[in-house]
């Protein structure tokens, strides 16, 4: 690689807590508000990622509070804020590797380890002239970095409608490649490579071989969902949609094996929406109601599910959990107002905590900018109120 990548002086320093805790008005569950600096613009990693570490005692996020957008770990007792990065570009694309205590993002256009403890940073991979790479994962292992890379095209930044943008980039067919890179140092391996915009990769959290991708674009237009075996570099569609179907926003449960999503029957302005959960091979495709198509879902088991509702009407989380006896989702629940007001707004990408007690979600709501917020869920969930109504 070109230069050595070094932290600056900031790297490791530690910020007083930003957080204030509250009762949230219309459901009571505790929420605590972990960060709160007027001038920054701080958010969870994307839903997708596993942002908890040390035993679940700290959660990554980024912050532009210093011009630049860097990593930090809020230590979630003391609500102290610790720097990890400070290094000469923006940071973006940031994962945690399951086993090890490291961090992958990018840099600029360099792949980088950060070890979480030492916090020093290992360049793993510079991306080829003309190319942008995606949100990075890490295998079951711990062994390998995995990316999509996809070709840059002269539309980027052209249209400020990004519905419109997205269609153009995927009608344009770029270039794409799914590598994967040895986290001890050593050449990539490419294990797709197609004339489609091919996007986001994640790694299943126990089976090393295992990975999605996606064929991103307008999601009416597209076979989202994708799984590849890095061993064999097979690769398959894992839910195939019909011409009058849509599926997105993929996420692995914590077996390693099932694979979230939601999606839509029908068209935008008069959708069916569902949630589901597929086996990694596409067996044991279940689907059940959901309140809207803009919104996002996860869940570590199908025992219990969150969802960010949606800007159109139900501002709010939503808590889905299992009935064994009725062998289906009893109603959902509102957990906390997080205040989602358009496509525009900071979008919540709410997740729950490894253990399942807590959601960690990205709200506007306390001002200007984004900030990070984590609720408790009740141990007797039926206090929290229901929610019988669908968006308009």
């Amino acid at each position: 690689m070109a230069d050595e990548l070094r932290q600056g002086p900031n790297a490791g320093r530690t910020l007083p807590a930003e957080r204030d805790r509250y009762a949230d008005p219309e459901t009571g569950a505790q929420v605590t508000r972990l960060t709160s600096d007027p001038d920054a613009d701080s958010r969870h990693l994307y839903f997708t990622e596993p942002g908890w570490y040390d035993d679940g005692r700290r959660l990554l996020v980024r912050s532009d509070r210093d011009g630049t957008q860097q990593l930090y770990s809020i230590a979630l007792e003391s609500g102290e804020i610790t720097q990890l990065t400070d290094l000469p570009a923006e940071i973006s694309g940031v994962t945690r590797v399951a086993t090890e205590p490291t961090a992958l993002c990018w840099c600029a256009d360099r792949l980088v380890a950060l070890d979480l403890e030492s916090l020093a940073v290992t360049p793993l991979y510079e991306l080829p002239d003309g190319y942008t790479g995606s949100i990075a994962a890490g295998t079951a292992d711990g062994a390998r970095a995995v990316v999509a890379l996809s070709e840059e095209l002269d539309l980027e930044g052209r249209s400020n409608d990004r519905e419109q943008w997205i269609a153009d980039r995927m009608r344009a067919g770029p270039h794409s490649r799914v590598i994967s890179v040895p986290l001890s140092g050593g050449e990539p391996t490419v294990h797709v490579e197609e004339d489609r915009w091919l996007n986001h990769v994640n790694a299943s959290p126990t089976r090393p071989e295992l990975v999605t991708y996606c064929e991103e674009g307008t999601w009416e237009d597209v076979d989202r969902i994708r799984a590849l075996n890095l061993e064999t570099d097979e690769t398959w569609l894992v839910r195939p949609t019909d011409d009058d179907e849509a599926v997105g926003h993929e996420y692995w449960l914590a077996d390693g094996e099932t694979i979230g999503y939601h999606g839509w029957r029908g068209g935008r302005d008069d959708p069916e929406a569902f949630f589901g959960h597929v086996r990694y091979d596409g067996a044991d495709c279940r689907e059940w109601p959901a309140p809207d198509i803009y919104t996002h879902f996860h869940g570590n088991t199908r025992k219990l599910v969150v969802g960010d509702g949606t800007y159109r009407s139900a501002p709010f989380d939503l808590l889905w959990e299992w009935d064994d006896d009725a062998d289906e989702y009893r109603t959902p629940r509102k957990l906390a107002a997080h205040g989602w007001s358009g496509d525009d707004d900071v979008h919540p990408h709410s997740r729950l905590s490894p253990d399942g007690n807590r959601v960690v979600f990205d709200s506007s709501r306390g001002g200007t900018g984004s900030d990070v917020y984590l609720v408790e869920i009740p141990d007797d969930r039926d206090e929290l109120p229901a929610f019988e109504g669908v968006a308009e």
